[in-house]
């Protein structure tokens, strides 16, 4: 393969006008995906006006809940109009061959381990107490946000008000203010909350996005598909016995944000850059920014997002200077 021929073999390219529109086409996990990146947007917006403003956290609590009840009614009108419109456009799917009978089969089994394997990492992360807490405050700082009312006016290892200040780009990470409106509107425990609920959402959502990358990768294979969620869910089974890797963090610590970014945001991101799907890159971007401290906000979302599109502005250059050199010719 020469070089820069990469991008240009990806699955998906214009190789046809049917394989480009199904590829670029908005999925059920974008779609949730991005729910979830505007629910963290929100809860941004909140913890900011609670931070610079004085609101209290319950008066933030209920914004938030109000926002995220407005943007599922519109998500789910959404996905119904669209649903009608693809079943007026007469899109459903023809019975295949004997030998594509046999490969659902084996599509079914693989799913069905996949499935298997993922069931048991929600028993693991549900049944008992199997999280990673040394050195994290979260439930202690969604707590101290409860009492007091507020944020960042307590501190949560001494229970006084602070007597000096934090770090402006900690003190703006809204996921505290997320999982303490949880708590505040379901009257559930941050405990419960942040590790279990939390953390089995966060792995729901990994596999949404490493399903997404996968049909990015494979979009004519469904076989390849599984094939790639079962080993996804393998591999973390197997890092979850090693600290500071992805199994590790979904498994033991799956509510901290820098385990969202590496699990959710970049495999997303990645199936995202492959499709050429731009604005959801930024999304990406800015909810990094959101939940994972880093120096100046801009951390592995970002490299990876211009890493990427630099890398496919590159090959495009090189394809049609080939294309101009083929024709000369």
């Amino acid at each position: 393969m020469s070089r820069g021929s990469f991008f240009r073999t990806l699955p998906g390219r214009a190789r046809c006008g049917r394989m480009e529109v199904g590829v670029r086409k908005i999925s059920f996990g974008d779609f949730l995906l991005t729910g979830e990146i505007i629910i963290i947007g929100m809860a941004e917006a909140v913890h900011l006006a609670a931070l610079f403003l004085g609101l209290s956290f319950a008066r933030c609590s209920k914004i938030l809940g109000g926002l995220t009840g407005a943007a599922f009614v519109f998500g789910a009108g959404f996905l119904l109009v669209r649903r009608r419109a693809a079943a007026k456009s007469g899109t459903a799917r023809r019975g295949g061959s004997p030998a594509a009978g046999q490969r659902d089969r084996a599509v079914t089994l693989l799913r069905g381990m996949f499935l298997a394997v993922a069931a048991s990492q929600l028993i693991f992360i549900c049944g008992g107490d199997t999280m990673y807490r040394q050195g994290d405050m979260t439930v202690e700082t969604v707590g101290s946000f409860l009492a007091a009312d507020a944020v960042w006016q307590v501190n949560p290892m001494t229970g006084m008000p602070y007597l000096e200040g934090m770090p402006l780009r900690r003190k703006i990470l809204c996921l505290p203010t997320l999982y303490g409106s949880l708590c505040r509107l379901t009257g559930l425990r941050p405990e419960t909350v942040v590790w279990t609920i939390v953390p089995a959402a966060v792995l729901l959502s990994c596999y949404v996005a490493y399903g997404a990358l996968g049909k990015a990768l494979f979009p004519e294979d469904p076989g390849k598909r599984a094939c790639f969620l079962l080993a996804v869910a393998v591999l973390l089974w197997t890092g979850a016995y090693g600290y500071g890797m992805d199994g590790f963090g979904a498994l033991c610590s799956g509510w901290q944000g820098a385990v969202i970014r590496n699990v959710v945001l970049l495999p997303w991101l990645l199936s995202l850059c492959l499709r050429k799907k731009w604005p959801g890159i930024v999304l990406c971007v800015l909810a990094e920014a959101c939940m994972a401290w880093t120096l100046y906000g801009l951390g592995a979302c970002a490299a990876l997002g211009a890493g990427m599109g630099l890398a496919q502005l590159c090959c495009g250059k090189r394809a049609a200077a080939s294309r101009g050199k083929g024709g000369a010719g």
